[in-house]
């Protein structure tokens, strides 16, 4: 990976995508469905040269992986499988990083389907055909079942575009569609939240390896990220940030009132906040006395019980964070 210069662009605090109309991009995309990738400059000329901004040429570009390249799954596994036994044989590691990188790519071109490398590379290079900036990103990312607490192990790829001198983050891997489990079923179901997103909102579910592409000016380091409340895509959507409690693991004693402070940074006022409390794998969806003061909702709710429990905090019935 190669540095970057964090003077070259602003970093995108508050996006801006919403006042783009994408709707030539989109049908420039979905008219060349099934397009061959043995030309990769062909094809970024092809969906981009009818388009005059940079946000309208990304978004077609984008558009056409996450609705041409499918998710495999099995491969998914493979990788990470492989690469936990080697864990601590980086030179066997990168023996096979090498030819695992070469599967990848002819997979993908043959067959439009790979995992997160496979995405990632094929967006920078279509960016790069059309001219536009754009950084390949390896490093952490957090679900509900990876990377929280402890070490954390590098697992995801995505990228990050300059577009009109400022920097977003993207992620087309988690854009393209769900894997369902068990059985690994990827179904194809392109998804906005993952499109343009800035910075500051991406770095609570993706940290890279190298800190300088968080472009942030304050960083945050990796065990904040890793132990910090799970962020789902509705915290892009609903641009909602987590106040207190501020790490993921959340022990309460019975009779305990405990505030849930999240901080919307942008949009119009926030409806239908709740919380779910799982005591014992009983799942109860509550309503919480919800205060507002100054951008801060405090939801306050009272636990009937002690230990850890899981909480997810709710908007419009979408999970946004979670604490176990």
């Amino acid at each position: 990976m190669t540095g970057v210069c964090l003077t070259a662009g602003l970093f995108a605090q508050t996006p801006l995508v919403k006042s783009f109309d994408y709707h030539r991009a989109d049908s420039i995309a979905a008219h060349y469905q099934y397009h061959s990738l043995q030309d990769t400059r062909g094809l970024a000329l092809k969906l981009t040269t009818p388009l005059s901004t940079e946000h309208e040429k990304y978004r077609a570009l984008f558009r056409w992986v996450c609705t041409n390249i499918r998710n495999d799954y099995g491969l998914y596994i493979k990788v990470k499988q492989i690469r936990k036994r080697y864990l601590t044989d980086s030179l066997s590691l990168a023996v096979w990083n090498q030819k695992l990188s070469q599967q990848i790519f002819r997979q993908l071109r043959e067959k439009h389907s790979t995992i997160c490398t496979g995405y990632a590379y094929l967006i920078r290079v279509l960016t790069q055909h059309a001219g536009l900036s754009c950084k390949m990103i390896d490093g952490y990312a957090r679900t509900s079942q990876t990377n929280i607490n402890g070490n954390g192990i590098p697992n995801h790829s995505w990228n990050a575009v300059r577009l009109d001198s400022v920097w977003y983050m993207s992620d087309a891997t988690w854009a393209s569609g769900q894997v369902h489990e068990p059985g690994g079923i990827f179904v194809a179901n392109f998804n906005e939240s993952y499109f343009l997103i800035s910075p500051t909102a991406f770095a609570r579910s993706h940290y890279p390896l190298k800190s300088s592409f968080l472009f942030l000016n304050n960083k945050h380091t990796l065990s904040d990220f890793l132990n910090a409340p799970l962020a789902y895509s509705a915290s892009y959507d609903y641009a909602i940030s987590p106040v207190t409690p501020s790490e993921f693991f959340l022990t309460v004693n019975k009779g305990e009132a405990v505030n849930f402070i999240v901080r919307q940074e942008r949009g119009n006022a926030l409806h239908k906040l709740a919380l779910q409390v799982n005591d014992f794998e009983v799942a109860s969806l509550v309503e919480p006395c919800v205060e507002l003061n100054h951008g801060n909702y405090n939801l306050t709710h009272t636990f009937t019980s002690r230990g850890i429990m899981a909480v997810h905090v709710l908007c419009d019935g979408r999970p946004v964070y979670s604490y176990r």
